[in-house]
Order: structure tokens, then C-alpha cells, then sequence
């Protein structure tokens, strides 16, 4: 079974993360929900005051997982960013050539920030936080590096098919398309 870990922050963009985290779990992949909370909780308050509690703080996670996914949100993005543990896990996983997606400020505030979106990896993030310079930005709502291994999605109104595309990478393009088709989006 393919696993993944799904990074939620204070501030976190709330239907980014959900609808990555429920095409997954409809995809038949197993789902860990994290919290980046430097005091070790497992609570955390969304973008638009959904409240979560995780399955696991980020300083509880041991495991490797097939893919991490990262919201956006500033706010969230911000917090992500500043986390140490979540920024060694993250290089980690592109060392391992294991998949990484971040959506909206992510991929600028966390992944260009820490080099991870160096040596020209294609890559998309909302309009106005490309502060860190990603190099190869596109203007696609959903990009998938395949050489890089790391899916990169716009904003909130790509989550459905940032979410599909990770879990068609993961598990191929028969579960997307059927996971699509039971949310009538095909």
C-alpha cells in the first residue's frame, strides 16, 4: 500500500489539504496527517478556522512515506517553512528520489526556499509568491516535474487536480480516473 504524509500547519489553506488528503484516502492510499507544531500538539487551526486534530506531530514521524504533500496558505506555508524537522524530512525524500507536492505559497515559501526546486524543476505556485525566484516557474494550475519527482499545484482552485495528480502518480492513472469519476468530475 502506498502511504502518504500530509503536512498541516496553523494556517494551513483548508480545502488544499483536505482535498489532497481525501483523494488520497479514496485512492486507497494510506493517509498520516501531521501537525507542525513546535510544542508537540497535534491541533491545529486552518486558514478559515477549520479545526484538525492530526494523527501525529511532525516530531513523532519516523516513518518514510511514498509522497509528503504540503498546503499553502501564507500563513501555513510560513510555519512549514520555519520548521527544521519537516525542512530534514523534505530533503530526505527528494534525496531518496521519493515524491514531494506542494500547492499555492508552498512551493516558493518551502521548497525554493530550501533548494529544492534548484537545478531548473519545472514548477507552478500562487501568483505573487514566487518571492524566493523559483526558476522554471509555469503557469499551469498543475505541474508534475517527473525527473525532479515533485508535483507543484496554484492554488485552492487546483486542489481537486493537484490532489488526482498525486494519486496518479502514486497509483496509477486507472485510480485517478476512477477516483474522479465517483466525485463526478469526469
Amino acid at each position: 500500500m502506498k502511504t502518504a504524509l500530509v503536512i498541516y500547519a496553523h494556517g494551513s489553506e483548508d480545502i488544499e489539504v483536505t482535498a489532497s488528503a481525501d483523494i488520497l484516502n479514496r485512492g486507497g492510499v494510506k493517509v498520516t496527517r501531521a501537525a507542525v507544531n513546535d510544542d508537540g500538539t497535534k491541533n491545529v487551526i486552518l486558514a478559515h478556522g477549520t479545526v484538525v486534530v492530526c494523527d501525529a506531530n511532525i516530531h513523532d514521524i519516523t516513518d518514510t512515506y511514498d509522497v509528503i504533500v504540503i498546503p499553502g496558505g501564507l500563513a501555513g506555508s510560513e510555519h512549514c517553512r520555519d520548521s527544521h524537522i519537516l525542512i530534514e524530512k523534505l530533503k530526505q525524500q527528494k534525496a531518496e528520489g521519493r515524491l514531494i507536492a506542494a500547492i499555492c505559497a508552498a512551493p516558493g515559501f518551502v521548497l525554493q526556499t530550501h533548494g529544492l526546486l534548484a537545478n531548473g524543476v519545472m514548477a507552478t505556485c500562487y501568483p505573487g509568491c514566487n518571492d524566493q525566484g523559483i526558476e522554471n516557474l509555469s503557469a499551469d494550475g498543475v505541474v508534475h516535474d517527473t525527473n525532479a519527482h515533485i508535483i507543484t499545484g496554484k492554488g485552492p482552485g487546483f486542489a481537486l487536480d493537484f490532489g488526482l495528480t498525486i494519486l496518479e502518480a502514486l497509483a496509477g492513472k486507472d485510480v485517478r480516473d476512477s477516483v474522479a469519476r465517483g466525485m463526478l468530475l469526469k
